[in-house]
């Protein structure tokens, strides 16, 4: 049985970054950044879009892009059902 996608992009969150958390605590909804979120910064976003681009083989094509797919787990998992067709 194939892995929801979601729950891919939670993996590959903790993995890329070594964030030594259960990928199932990140909640979907939250925000990956600022105050209220899991503290990641401008150097993890590009770790995190170098792990999506070699997991997914979808690219984040610039800074406006990059800010709406990388907001939380659900938008980054619907960047990638739209950019390339993963599920």
């Amino acid at each position: 049985m194939a892995i929801p996608l979601e729950d891919r992009v939670r993996e590959l969150i903790v993995r890329q970054l070594r964030l030594g958390i259960d990928p199932g605590s990140i909640d979907p909804a939250a925000p990956l950044f600022g105050e209220k979120s899991l503290g990641l910064d401008s150097i993890d976003a590009l770790e995190l879009i170098v792990g999506i681009e070699k997991e997914f083989g979808v690219q984040i094509p610039d800074d406006a892009s990059g800010r709406r797919a990388l907001a939380s787990v659900s938008a980054l998992t619907a960047h990638l059902r739209e950019r390339g067709g993963v599920e």
